[in-house]
């Protein structure tokens, strides 16, 4: 079976995000990029998470075409294709439609930078990308623009995408995500909320480099 290591990382980070309660039904997707640089392995369109085989992945080239599977692969295809393209240290794309980040997308409201574990994983500020509707390449141009260097993005009126260089990174992205969309809801709601000094975001930024780097070594 082609790229089978890649197959099983899809099929389980699929089910962690419906566990994780991050999706309903069998909206988001999850791709995982293969050795082979230009090729990803990507969920199919509308298919029962807990249900998928490794066998049900789809292994497409990173201009969308398919090069093994049996079933028509995620709509939001491009969208994972052009992010590839524009970040070689990007591994594995988690699309997702939690509440809290599904607020901020309606809001059209960016997360600005509240909390240091966000900053520290995700970046400086998660953007909200002006809407456009899902499954195209303007979707995939306007979320790979937005998501710039930082490892999330909001989606206007959708949902999010969170990015990482391995599974327990992107998974870890998207929690860290809805759990700050959630702060800075909360915070909105009780006063003005309070946001990191750019100094010291930075500097968050750069003591990150090296966590991340020891991260999941053992």
């Amino acid at each position: 079976m082609m790229f089978g290591e890649e197959r099983k990382a899809v099929v389980e980070a699929s089910r962690e995000i419906f566990e994780r309660k991050l999706t309903v039904g069998t909206w988001g997707n999850v791709s995982v990029r293969a050795e082979e640089k230009d090729r990803c392995v990507i969920t199919p369109s509308g298919m029962d998470y807990m249900k998928l085989d490794p066998e049900d992945m789809v292994v497409v080239d990173l201009e969308g075409n398919v090069i093994d599977g049996r079933w028509k692969p995620s709509t939001e295809l491009a969208m994972h294709c052009e992010i590839y393209k524009k970040r070689d240290d990007v591994n594995v794309i988690v699309h997702t439609h939690p509440i809290f980040s599904s607020v901020l997308s309606v809001l059209k409201e960016d997360l600005p930078p509240i909390i240091e574990d966000m900053v520290m994983l995700i970046g400086e500020r998660v953007r909200v990308t002006e809407y456009t509707l899902p499954g195209g390449k303007e979707l995939a141009l306007k979320a790979a623009e937005a998501l710039g260097k930082n490892n999330a993005v909001i989606l206007a009126n959708h949902g999010s995408v969170c990015v990482g260089s391995d599974v327990k990174k992107a998974l870890t992205a998207c929690e860290v995500l809805e759990k700050s969309a959630q702060i800075y809801f909360y915070a909105k709601l009780a006063g003005k909320p309070s946001t990191l000094p750019k100094e010291d975001v930075e500097k968050l930024i750069e003591a990150s480099k090296g966590y991340l780097e020891r991260w999941g070594q053992k």
